[in-house]
């Protein structure tokens, strides 16, 4: 291109785009750019027209220099960049009604641009099928207490825990047990990779307004895979899921978040929107025993209607340790194959079936001596009073508190837990921590005392 040639508005603005796309995060580009047009192109000036005043004040303020320097580029020439908001024009209005439609027709109309579109709920994803284990107690029962009374004890609620050990499961749970509970409430269930594309498209459509409006008036607010926007650079869809959680927050409007790991451990940008997720209740689902993956393939088996052993169950249990998605769905590859053929599975069989499923996630191993040492601190108990003998009502509570804590966060034993905590035996360790456990489900106090301590080890 030679130098001095002075292209069309269009023409430079098109040849700048792809310069951009490296220059400036994907949300940015969606937004923004692609729906900007270029207005007039003098040789030194090129004015450029974006779909409303947030959008202006956007580039202006994060993005001036480097739309400038490609235009430059490609132009080959200093340019003056001037910006101005020129609207979208409206949606037309709909046509009139058409006639009735026969009864046995159903007649599907699209949303209004900017409304929100909320992901239903899995009917299978209830309490009644969720299975409680030492891995998930605590979570399920802070859970039931949102779902109780949402928006005034625990929020907000954010649940962590790698991929398929339950946590979609949860949230869902929660939303179906308040809708049963509580019909009247506008709830929506939500992606936050659906939040973020929805608000790129009504960005240019110039209805984030609408947009704003639909989140921001619900009465509970369920937020699926948070990294999702936590892992997009730029701070654009962070400042709006701030300003939509914080709307809801401030109302006692209750929030429900999942991730795959704790408000901390997220790259976020925005540090206000990361301490405001750290200010409710914080769960983890960790990866389940064998008992508990026993459990949980011996009711899906049930649902199923196919009868398998318990050797069989024991194999798979065995086979697949850290994902309970992989885990349901490779008992489902066997059942469909005995429905398929009419046999009966045998051990050889199943492990012909799923031979080549395995799944296994490394854990960060918290020792036994760093639960104590952090509960004797915070509860201000000698670490040496925790493990003796002595039966004082407070120690005896720092001692159970910490056998908890001990149970929820390692893969100890109940006889190890017992031995470490001054030779008890089996029996004391579990009747420790069933009495915690039950105070979490009748305490708001102890449920926060739980959420704190824990919360040190993440």
């Amino acid at each position: 291109m030679a130098s001095q040639e002075i292209l069309s508005c269009d023409q430079l603005w098109q040849a700048a785009l792809p310069l951009l796309a490296n220059e400036v995060n994907a949300v940015t580009y969606d937004a923004f750019l692609t729906g900007a047009v270029a207005l007039e192109y003098s040789g030194d000036r090129l004015r450029l027209g974006v779909p409303n005043e947030f959008a202006k004040e956007w580039l202006e303020r994060n993005h001036g220099e480097a739309i400038g320097a490609c235009v430059e580029r490609v132009a080959q020439r200093p340019i003056t960049l001037e910006m101005e908001v020129v609207p979208v024009p409206a949606p037309a209005a709909p046509a009139p009604p058409a006639p009735a439609a026969p009864a046995t027709a159903t007649v599907s109309r699209p949303k209004p641009r900017g409304e929100l579109r909320p992901s239903p709920l899995n009917p299978k994803y209830s309490f009644d099928n969720f299975v409680i284990a030492d891995c998930n107690r605590f979570a399920h029962a802070a859970a039931l207490q949102v779902a109780r009374s949402p928006g005034q004890a625990y929020n907000p609620f954010f649940i962590h825990s790698a991929s398929g050990l339950g946590k979609t499961h949860l949230v869902q749970a929660i939303g179906h047990a308040i809708l049963a509970e509580h019909p009247d409430l506008q709830l929506v269930y939500v992606s936050a990779e659906a939040f973020v594309n929805h608000m790129i498209s009504c960005i240019r459509d110039n209805t984030i307004d609408r947009f704003r409006e639909s989140y921001r008036s619900m009465d509970v607010w369920l937020v699926d895979d948070i990294q999702f926007i936590a892992g997009i650079e730029g701070p654009a869809s962070e400042e709006e899921f701030f300003h939509t959680f914080s709307t809801l927050y401030e109302t006692n409007k209750q929030v429900v978040i999942a991730s795959d790991c704790p408000p901390r451990h997220l790259q976020l940008m925005n540090d206000r929107l990361r301490s405001r997720l750290e200010m409710g209740i914080v769960a983890d689902l960790r990866v389940p025993d064998i008992e508990t993956r026993v459990a949980i393939l011996e009711k899906k088996a049930l649902t199923e209607g196919v009868p398998l052993s318990r050797d069989i169950l024991e194999y798979v249990a065995g086979k697949i340790e850290s994902n309970i998605r992989v885990l349901e769905g490779a008992l489902l590859k066997i059942c469909a194959y005995a429905s398929l053929n009419e046999v009966e599975i045998t051990r050889g069989l199943a492990e012909e079936i799923i031979g080549d499923y395995s799944s296994s996630t490394p854990q960060r191993r918290i020792r036994l001596q760093e639960i104590l040492d952090h509960i004797a601190s915070e509860l201000n108990c000698p670490a040496d009073d925790i493990v003796s003998k002595k039966r004082s009502q407070d120690i005896a509570w720092a001692r159970q508190v910490a056998i908890y804590v001990a149970r929820e966060l390692t893969d100890n034993s109940l006889a190890g837990i017992g031995k470490f905590f001054g030779g008890r035996d089996h029996s004391t360790v579990l009747h420790s921590y069933n009495k915690v456990a039950d105070a979490i489900e009748h305490d708001e106090q102890v449920l926060w005392l739980i959420n704190d301590l824990k919360g040190a080890f993440e």
